[in-house]
């Protein structure tokens, strides 16, 4: 949980100085940007980019980017709802 409020808290401040982009790799493949109607997601990671995984899950209000590169996982999820959505959001994530 504290790795998916610090990767939340790393992307917002990086999506502040992110220039607009779609679904994709950016760069030198160590960096995820989306964009869609909530804002931007920015995720970067160290490791060897031709084995980083990464899947894009789009929902009805709500966007979530999952990479993994080597043995770390960054997950970022971004949406319309309330506070009480994302809480069940991350119950739901628990059970994976």
């Amino acid at each position: 949980m504290k790795s998916l409020l610090l990767a939340s808290g790393v992307s917002i401040m990086m999506a502040i100085a992110a220039p607009p982009a779609g679904a994709g790799e950016t760069g030198d493949g160590h960096t995820t940007v989306v964009q869609d109607e909530n804002g931007t997601s920015v995720i970067t990671q160290s490791g060897d980019p031709a084995q980083a995984e990464v899947r894009i899950e789009k929902e009805p209000g709500r966007t979530t980017v999952y990479r993994r590169s080597g043995g770390n996982t960054a997950i970022v999820s971004q949406g319309t709802g309330n506070a009480q959505d994302m809480l069940d959001w991350l119950r739901k994530q628990q059970g994976r």
